[in-house]
């Protein structure tokens, strides 16, 4: 190796070595959920690289809550989920969180019902939060537009309400 490749090497190595200090990657660690099959949910630690300045406002907490599912055709929140889902929320509470809601409904029946049936089921949700405390930003509704499956045997899994948290 010349003497010019070895200086270019020797660069190279150094740049890698020493990170430039305003600009330094942070490595940390923190919880990920992610579902298996609808049949738990699991938690495990993972690491995070990434550019010290694009993570400084984000805050650093894990919160899960528990899928809101809805009989075919209904709008009604069973007691079960809505015992669930406050349990969940209430983990959560600490942060100054507000909620958006959105209604989904499966590929069964015509597209104008499906889209009023997901929005009433935004609605229940949301009325639901409200009363108990919590800040809801927006409703909304998708109808049939977002179907987590396409299998009929797992239409269940579509008529359901998603609540997002914005910190």
């Amino acid at each position: 190796m010349n003497t010019k490749n070895k200086v270019i090497f020797s660069a190279l190595i150094f740049m890698l070595l020493i990170p430039e200090f305003s600009g330094a990657l942070e490595i940390r660690q923190e919880p990920y959920t992610y579902q298996m099959a609808m049949v738990r949910d699991v938690t495990t630690d993972t690491f995070v690289i990434g550019d010290r300045e694009s993570f400084k406002d984000v805050p650093a907490y894990s919160c899960h809550i528990a899928q809101v599912l809805f009989d075919l055709g209904s709008a009604d929140l069973q007691p079960m989920v809505a015992e669930t889902l406050l349990s969940d929320l209430k983990q959560c509470q600490g942060l100054n969180m507000t909620l958006q809601v959105t209604g989904h409904a499966c590929q069964l029946g015509p597209e104008q019902v499906n889209q009023t049936l997901s929005l009433q089921r935004a609605g229940t949700v949301a009325g639901f939060l409200k009363d108990h405390g919590f800040t809801v930003a927006t409703v909304q509704g998708k109808g049939s537009e977002q179907p987590v499956s396409d299998d009929p045997k797992e239409f269940f899994r579509n008529r359901r309400v998603e609540i997002l948290i914005k910190p």
